[in-house]
């Protein structure tokens, strides 16, 4: 008895089974005889449906089957040999859906880049497709659908581990760039890139990544610099890693350090410059100095105690300064300047020796001085015996002054003259008509007379004539002090 091979009709695309045991045509004992044609007639109908399904399924081949069979490594329409076994019509069908399902969702991979960030597992999966391949052309279609089960849901379950895959690789170029690999990094943000080309952490990861081997180099000079504690060159060095890559934390940290001691160089320079010129006295460069360190060290202790030196040697130098045009001024004999020096270094300071004492010196000297410029400057005054005592005692005053300077001594000089000449008598002759009534004030009444002598001091005096019936005359005059005999007329000649 022989047995028919599966085989696929060419036309329909369908294999016509027959089954293994169709030529057999022994009866089974203890069987009817009908059996036998009853089940030959099943396994024929079998054999049609099959062939059916086979048909549908090859005339309905998706667009998707075809694209993928571009592919080289997905399943492509090949002609199936002949069977040589005989096979299960449903799994076959199964294991054509399972194919369709498959060849779609290779494409979504594809569409997505996988290829990019699949990696081994994709590789491995694809390994899966070409085992279901050579299972389905060797009519294993129950195996060939586990299979492609497999490798379906294992694509399906990479595609849904891509968020997964871009943390981890995005976790695995940061540990690469703190690390200083910079290869690492490069290879681990560019597979976050392929798995999200928007990522911008991937895209600036990648751009620190292609700087890290400048950026080291760099940075292993620049620590060089430090240690040979030549700071400056530290510093650019440093800078320049910053803007090569600002998220550098060892450069970030040591340029901070850096320009930390530098601060702390330039600010005890500044402070050494400070002191020596406190000690030299030179207020303005230690004004400078100190405003440096201030701007360096605003809440430095030293650079508050180095605003108090220097207010203590702004207060010597002013009073100083003010002790200075104090005595100049005592010299000189001003003694208002003098006094106003002394009331500035009391405003500076309250307790300025100096000034305590001139206080006192000039304003008695300046008191004197007002007094003996206003009798020099008004001696008629000292026609009055009142006015001449209390010249006499401010010449007294004058004279007590223990080195009085030439200014007060020649004061004294003006003032001694001046009692001389008012001491001095000198002739006034008076002339009348021997009809008026003549009146001088702080004289007296002198009378009817056609002509009288007196003898004055020096001054301003005032006269006056009356008679009845004619208007009053008034003279004022002035007795000079030079001593030549003076003549005044004084009559009433106005009839009323």
């Amino acid at each position: 008895m022989n047995t028919e091979p599966i085989s696929r009709d060419k036309k329909q695309g369908g294999p016509a089974l027959t089954p293994p045991d169709a030529g057999q045509n022994v009866p089974s004992r203890g069987r009817p005889s009908f059996i036998f044609p009853v089940v030959v007639i099943l396994f024929v109908l079998l054999g049609l449906a099959g062939f059916f399904l086979f048909s549908q399924t090859e005339k309905e081949a998706s667009p998707v089957q075809q694209q993928a069979g571009t592919v080289d490594y997905t399943l492509e329409e090949k002609e199936v040999p002949e069977p040589k076994v005989p096979f299960d019509a449903k799994a076959r069908a199964l294991s054509m859906q399972l194919r369709e399902r498959w060849l779609q969702l290779h494409a979504e991979a594809e569409a997505d880049s996988i290829r990019d960030w699949g990696g081994e597992k994709f590789a491995g999966i694809r390994e899966k497709a070409t085992e279901a391949e050579q299972l389905m052309a060797a009519q294993q279609y129950e195996k060939a659908g586990t299979v492609l089960q497999q490798a379906i849901s294992a694509l399906e379950s990479l595609r849904a581990s891509r968020p997964v895959l871009l943390a981890d690789a995005l976790s695995r170029g940061v540990q690469s760039l703190a690390d200083g690999d910079s290869p690492a990094a490069v290879a681990a943000f560019t597979r976050a890139l392929a798995l999200d080309p928007e990522n911008v952490q991937a895209t600036h990861g990648l751009a620190r990544a292609k700087t890290l081997d400048q950026v080291i180099e760099l940075y292993k000079k620049a620590r060089a610099a430090e240690k040979q504690a030549d700071l400056k060159t530290a510093e650019e060095l440093f800078a320049r890693i910053n803007t090569l890559d600002p998220e550098f934390q060892p450069a970030v940290q040591a340029l901070s350090r850096v320009r930390i001691q530098l601060q702390d160089r330039e600010f005890n320079a500044a402070m050494a410059r400070f002191l020596q010129a406190l000690a030299e006295k030179k207020e303005k460069v230690a004004r400078n100095a100190l405003a440096r360190a201030v701007k360096l060290r605003p809440q430095s202790p030293l650079v508050a105690d180095g605003k108090r030196q220097l207010r203590q040697l702004v207060t010597e130098q002013t009073l100083e300064r003010l002790q200075r045009n104090y005595g100049q001024a005592v010299m000189s004999e001003q003694w208002q300047q003098a006094m106003d020096f002394c009331v500035q270094a009391l405003k500076v300071d309250p307790q300025a020796a100096f000034a305590l004492v001139g206080r006192e010196k000039a304003g008695r000297r300046l008191a004197l001085d007002k007094a003996l410029r206003n009798i020099i400057r008004h001696p008629l005054r000292l026609q009055e015996e009142a006015v001449l005592t209390e010249v006499r005692q401010i010449l007294a005053a004058a004279r007590a002054v223990i080195e009085p300077g030439p200014e007060l001594s020649r004061q004294i000089a003006a003032v001694d003259t001046l009692l001389v000449r008012a001491a001095r008598q000198v002739e006034v002759v008076l002339q009348s008509d021997n009809a008026t009534e003549v009146v001088m004030y702080r004289i007296g009444r002198l009378g009817r007379f056609s002509r009288r002598t007196l003898r004055l001091r020096p001054g301003r005096y005032t006269i006056v004539g009356s008679r009845p019936g004619f208007r009053d005359v008034r003279r004022e005059f002035e007795v000079r002090s030079d001593g030549k005999q003076q003549f005044l007329q004084i009559r009433c000649t106005e009839v009323i």
